[in-house]
C-alpha cells in the first residue's frame, strides 16, 4: 500500500520538474535526487508490503518492516503536501496585465518566504529519503513484480469439513458430477468460480471422493495450486499425484526437467480416463502450464479447477464455467442451526429473529456461517449475548485468523494498481450500493487510474472494476439494460469490515461521526457518516484530500464554508444526497479540486468563482436546483463530465440547465447531459470532438439543417435530442450522416417520419421515442435492427391492433409501450421477440384482452401493466390467464392513489373478490 503515495509523489515531482523549473532552480538537483531515490525505493516496496502484511497478521514478530513501510508512506505524503502547498501558492500569485503585476508585487515578500520554505522542506525530505533507502539493504528487501503473497494455505480446514456442515451443496454437486461422468468423449475442463468462503474447495473435495466419480475414472489426482506455483512446480506435483500410475517418487520427479515430465505424463495417461482437480488457481497463464501435460486422448478425461478469478477460467478454450452462488436464506439458516444447536437441534423462537439478522451479515458465505455458528455454540442461548455478537460481528470474525485470511487472500493477491481501488469501497457505508459511474469518476479524481495506458482513463477504470468483479472481490448488484456492464456494485459486508480495517491501518481513509471524530494528521480521506458534530474542529490540521458525506441529517451553511477554508488541498468534494443548500464563493480557492458533486441537493446557484477550478474534471449537478451555469465555467479546460438534469418517469428528464456562450472551449468534455441550447450554441457544441454522451433540449429557431453538425461528433455513443414539447417540430432529417458509433438514441418532439439514417445504425442498442405526428409505424421501421436490445415507444401507435410478427426484433430484451390509448388488441406471433425478458405496457385503457401469443415469449421474466388496474383484474378472471402466463415469474400492475404510485402482483389480485375489488377501484378513482 505504500506504493500508492510513493507513485503519486514520483509523478508529482516529475510534473514539477517539467512545469516549475525556473521557480525551483535553486533546488532542482535536490528534487531530481529525491525522485531517483523514490524510484529506487518503489522497486522494493512490494516485497516490504508483503512482509509488513505478514507482521500485521501475526505471522512474524517485531513489526520493524511495518514501521519502515509506514515511514515510507508518511514521507511520500509529506512530499505531496509540500508540493501541493507550493503549487497552490503559485496559483494564488497568478494574474495577467497590470492588476496581476500589482498583485504579484504586493505578494513579493511572501513569495520569497515560500521559496525559502520549500527549499528548506526539500532538503529535509532528501535527508529523510536517504535514511529510508539505507534500510533497504539492512532488511534484505528484494524487488518483485507480482501481487503480494502470504505464504499459507487457507484451504486446509476445508479438507476436513464434517458431514453435518455440508448444507446446500447437493444441487451444485450433482450438476458438476453429471458434467464429469457424462457427455463428450473429448477432454473437458470444468471451472468452479466464486468468492473466498463460498465453499469451492469443500465442494470439489466431496465430488472427488464421490463413489460415482471414482468408479468412472481410471485414475485421479488432486493438487492445491496457490499463488506461488510455477509451471515446474505444477508439473512436479501432477506426476506423483497419480498414485500407482506414473510410478515416480517425489525425489525422482524433483530431478526431472520439463520435457521429461511432459513426456512421462503423456506416456502414462494416453490410454487412461483421468480426472485431475486443481484447487485454488490464481495465475492467468495457468492453462498454458498444463495444456500439453494432460493429453487429449478421447477417453472422456476431465480437468476441474477452482478459482476466485473468472478471467483464469475464460482463458481456457471451451471451458464449462460453474459460478458458485451464496447459500439461499433457507439453506443458510439450516447450516447455522446445525452448527449452533447440533444436527437435530432447532432454533428457539425468541432467538430466531436475531439469528436471521446475524445471517444477513454473513451474506450466504458458508465459511462465515460456520465460523459464527462456532462462536455462538459456545455462548449461552440468551438474547443479550446474541445481540452483543451481532453488534460486534465484524470484529469477532476479524479475530478468527482462518476466516480473516480467506478474505484477505484476494486483497494480497491483487496487483498494486488495484489495491487502492478495492480499499476505496471502505470509504462508503456498509451495504452501500455504489453507482459504478460515480465510482469510476472518483477513482480517476483520486489519481488511481493512469491516463496513458488506455484510450481514455474512463476505459481504464472500467477495466479495473471488471477485474475486481472477476476476482470475486466486488459483487454486481445491477447491470445495465444490455446485461454486460455493471450499474451498481458493492462488497460483501464482511469484506467491507476487512477493507475498512486495512484502510485505517494504512492511513488510506477513515469514517468519522460523533463517536469517531479525531483523526491522524496523515489520513487522506474522510467519510462523514451520520453526524458532522466536531468533525472540522478536531481535524482542521489534517491534510485531507477527499471528503464525502453519507446519511447526514442537518448541515448549517457555516459547515460547508469552514470545510472548504480549512482543507485547501482537497481533490474530491462529494456532497451527493446531503442537506446542503449553497456553495460558498471560497470553493473557487480549491485549486486542486478534481471532483465536485452536489447531486440530489438543494444547491441552486454555482458561484462565479467556480471558473477558477482549473483542475476540475467532474461536475455533477444532477437533481440539484441549478438552472444556469455561470459564464466562467468556460475556463474549466480539463472538465470531462458535466451532468445537470432532474430525472423523471421514463424519458422525461424534467428541468434542464442553460449553458453560456463559449462552451465550445471545453475540448476535453466527454459527457454533457442535459442542457438547453439554441441552434447557435448547438453548432458551438459540435467543436467538442471528445463527446461520447450528449443530451440537449433545443429551443425553437429557424436555422437551415440545424442538426447536421451533430454528425461531426464521431465518438458519440449516446445522443438525446428534445424540443420543448412533443408538439414542436423536430427536424433531424438534416443529419444525413449520424455519428457512426451511436449505441443509444432518444428523440422527443413532433416528427412525420423517422429519418432514413436510423436504419443504418448497426451498433444501436437502445432507442427511446417520444414522438407525435408519426405517419408510419415505428415498429415496422425498427424491427430488423440487428443489435437493438431496448426499445421504448411513447404514444407512437394509433392503430387498434398491435401486431408483432415472426422474426421481428431478434435480439430485443426490453420493450416499453407507453400511452398506447387506441390499442384494443395485441398479437405476438411465435418467433417474434424470442429473447424478450422485460415487457411493460400501459396505459392502454382499451386493451381488455390478454395479449394473444404471450405464451410464445418463453424468456419473459417481467411483465408490468402500467395504470391498468381495472383492465388487468378482469384479464386475470379469464380462464386462459393462468395457462398463458404461468411461465412468467413476475407479473404486476401499477396504479396511482393519493398522488403516489403503487403496485400489486397479479397473484394478489386473483385472490380479491369482485365485490371487494369494485369498492377498491372506487377508492382509487376518487383519490386521483
Amino acid at each position: 500500500m505504500a506504493e500508492i503515495p510513493v507513485n503519486f509523489a514520483i509523478e508529482t515531482l516529475s510534473s514539477l520538474l517539467v512545469q516549475e523549473t525556473k521557480l525551483l532552480r535553486s533546488v532542482k538537483k535536490e528534487v531530481e535526487s529525491i525522485k531517483r531515490e523514490l524510484e529506487f525505493i518503489g522497486s522494493f516496496l512490494r516485497d516490504a508490503d508483503t512482509r509488513a502484511s505478514a507482521e500485521e497478521e501475526g505471522e512474524s514478530n517485531g513489526g520493524v518492516v511495518s514501521t519502515w513501510v509506514k515511514h515510507v508512506r508518511e514521507e511520500a505524503y509529506h512530499i505531496e503536501d509540500v508540493i501541493d502547498d507550493y503549487i497552490l501558492n503559485e496559483a494564488k500569485q497568478g494574474g495577467k496585465g497590470l492588476a496581476g503585476f500589482l498583485h504579484k508585487m504586493c505578494c513579493f515578500m511572501n513569495e520569497l518566504k515560500v521559496r525559502h520554505g520549500i527549499s528548506s522542506e526539500i532538503k529535509d525530505i532528501k535527508s529523510s529519503v536517504a535514511e529510508i533507502k539505507e534500510r533497504v539493504e539492512r532488511y534484505n528487501f528484494r524487488p518483485i513484480d507480482q501481487g503480494d503473497v502470504i505464504p499459507h494455505d487457507s484451504r486446509v480446514q476445508s479438507f476436513f469439513i464434517q458431514a453435518a456442515e455440508l448444507v446446500g451443496i447437493e444441487s451444485n454437486r450433482d450438476q458438476l458430477i453429471d458434467l464429469l461422468v457424462s457427455g463428450t468423449s473429448g477432454r473437458l475442463v470444468v471451472a468452479v468460480v466464486g468468492e473466498g468462503g463460498l465453499g469451492k474447495t469443500t465442494l470439489v473435495g466431496k465430488i472427488y471422493e464421490n463413489d460415482r466419480v471414482k468408479k468412472h475414472f481410471d485414475c485421479q489426482a488432486r493438487i492445491t495450486v496457490g499463488k506461488e506455483c510455477t509451471k515446474m512446480d505444477i508439473l512436479r506435483k501432477i506426476t506423483p499425484a497419480f498414485e500407482g500410475v506414473t510410478g515416480f517418487t517425489h525425489v525422482e520427479v524433483d530431478k526431472m526437467e520439463e520435457n521429461d515430465l511432459l513426456a512421462a505424463l503423456q506416456r502414462e495417461l494416453k490410454d487412461k480416463c483421468y480426472l485431475v482437480v486443481f484447487d485454488d488457481v490464481w495465475k492467468l497463464e495457468f492453462w498454458e502450464y498444463i495444456e500439453y501435460a494432460l493429453i487429449e486422448n478421447n477417453k472422456s478425461s476431465r480437468i476441474m479447477l477452482t478459482t476466485r478469478n473468472r478471467d483464469v477460467a475464460e482463458r481456457i478454450p471451451h471451458v464449462k464455467i460453474h459460478r458458485l452462488q451464496p447459500l439461499p436464506s433457507d439453506k443458510a439458516f439450516e447450516l447455522f442451526c446445525r452448527k449452533v444447536f447440533g444436527p437435530q437441534g432447532c432454533c428457539p423462537l425468541e432467538l430466531e429473529k436475531l439469528s436471521r439478522d446475524i445471517l444477513r451479515k454473513c451474506g450466504g458465505l458458508p465459511l462465515a456461517i460456520v465460523t459464527v455458528g462456532g462462536l455462538l455454540s459456545n455462548k449461552n442461548k440468551v438474547a443479550f449475548e446474541w445481540k452483543n455478537l451481532l453488534y460486534n460481528l465484524g470484529s469477532q470474525l476479524g479475530s478468527n485468523s482462518h476466516f480473516k485470511k480467506v478474505l484477505l487472500e484476494g486483497y494480497y493477491g491483487l496487483p498494486h494498481h488495484l489495491k487502492p481501488c478495492l480499499l476505496y469501497f471502505g470509504f462508503f457505508p456498509e451495504s452501500y450500493e455504489i453507482n459504478c459511474a460515480r465510482l469510476i469518476r472518483l477513482w480517476i479524481a483520486e489519481g488511481f487510474v493512469p491516463y496513458s495506458q488506455c484510450p481514455t482513463s474512463e476505459h481504464c477504470a472500467k477495466q479495473f472494476l471488471n477485474d475486481l468483479i472477476n476476482r470475486s472481490l466486488v459483487q454486481v448488484v445491477e447491470t445495465d439494460f444490455s446485461g454486460r456492464s455493471p450499474r451498481y456494485c458493492r462488497v460483501h459486508d464482511l469484506m467491507h469490515e476487512v477493507i475498512r480495517g486495512k484502510a485505517k491501518y494504512w492511513g488510506f481513509s477513515h469514517f468519522v461521526n460523533r463517536e469517531h471524530s479525531n483523526l491522524s494528521s496523515k489520513i487522506r480521506r474522510i467519510s462523514i457518516q451520520g453526524s458532522i458534530d466536531s468533525v472540522l474542529e478536531s481535524n482542521k490540521d489534517s491534510k485531507i484530500r477527499s471528503v464525502s458525506l453519507f446519511n447526514v441529517g442537518k448541515m448549517p451553511n457555516s459547515f460547508v464554508t469552514t470545510l472548504i477554508m480549512d482543507f485547501k488541498l482537497i481533490k474530491v468534494l462529494d456532497f451527493e444526497d446531503s442537506p446542503i443548500e449553497y456553495l460558498p464563493k471560497e470553493v473557487g480557492n480549491l485549486f486542486h479540486l478534481h471532483y465536485l458533486s452536489v447531486k440530489n441537493t438543494r444547491v441552486n446557484v454555482l458561484p462565479r468563482s467556480i471558473g477558477k477550478l482549473l483542475n476540475l474534471e467532474t461536475l455533477n449537478l444532477k437533481r440539484s436546483l441549478v438552472s444556469m451555469l455561470p459564464a466562467e465555467i468556460k475556463n474549466l479546460k480539463k472538465l470531462r463530465y458535466l451532468v445537470a438534469y432532474i430525472s423523471g418517469e421514463y424519458c422525461n428528464y424534467g428541468r434542464v440547465v442553460k449553458i453560456p456562450e463559449g462552451f465550445g472551449s471545453l475540448m476535453e468534455l466527454q459527457k454533457l447531459f442535459l442542457v438547453e441550447v439554441n441552434f447557435k450554441e448547438l453548432k458551438e457544441l459540435s467543436k467538442l470532438r471528445n463527446l461520447r454522451k450528449l443530451g440537449i433540449r433545443v429551443t425553437n429557431g429557424n436555422e437551415k439543417d440545424p442538426y447536421a453538425c451533430i454528425g461531426n461528433l464521431e465518438k458519440l455513443v449516446c445522443l438525446s435530442i428534445q424540443v420543448t414539447s412533443r408538439e414542436e417540430i423536430l427536424d433531424i432529417e438534416s443529419m444525413t450522416s449520424p455519428p457512426p458509433c451511436l449505441e443509444r438514441l432518444h428523440l422527443k418532439g413532433n416528427m412525420k417520419k423517422l429519418p432514413d439514417w436510423i436504419l443504418k445504425l448497426d451498433h444501436i442498442e437502445r432507442i427511446s421515442l417520444e414522438l407525435s405526428g408519426l405517419t408510419d409505424d415505428p415498429l415496422r421501421v425498427l424491427k430488423d435492427l440487428p443489435n437493438l436490445l431496448d426499445l421504448m415507444l411513447w404514444d407512437t401507435c394509433h392503430d387498434e391492433r398491435l401486431h408483432f410478427k415472426e422474426g421481428w426484433f431478434p435480439k430485443l430484451k426490453i420493450l416499453e409501450l407507453v400511452d398506447f390509448k387506441g390499442v384494443e388488441l395485441m398479437i405476438i406471433e411465435k418467433g417474434a421477440m424470442p429473447n424478450l425478458e422485460d415487457l411493460r405496457i400501459g396505459s392502454c385503457p382499451r386493451l381488455k384482452e390478454i395479449p394473444i401469443g404471450i405464451e410464445h415469449l418463453r424468456n419473459l421474466k417481467i411483465l408490468v401493466f402500467r395504470l391498468m388496474l381495472k383492465e388487468i383484474y378482469y384479464m386475470i378472471k379469464d380462464e386462459k390467464w393462468k395457462e398463458v402466463t404461468q411461465h412468467i415469474p413476475k407479473i404486476s400492475v401499477t396504479f396511482i392513489m393519493k398522488g403516489k404510485i403503487y403496485y400489486h402482483t397479479t397473484k394478489y389480485l386473483s385472490s380479491v373478490l369482485p365485490v371487494d375489488f369494485e369498492k377498491y377501484i372506487k377508492e382509487v378513482e376518487q383519490s386521483t
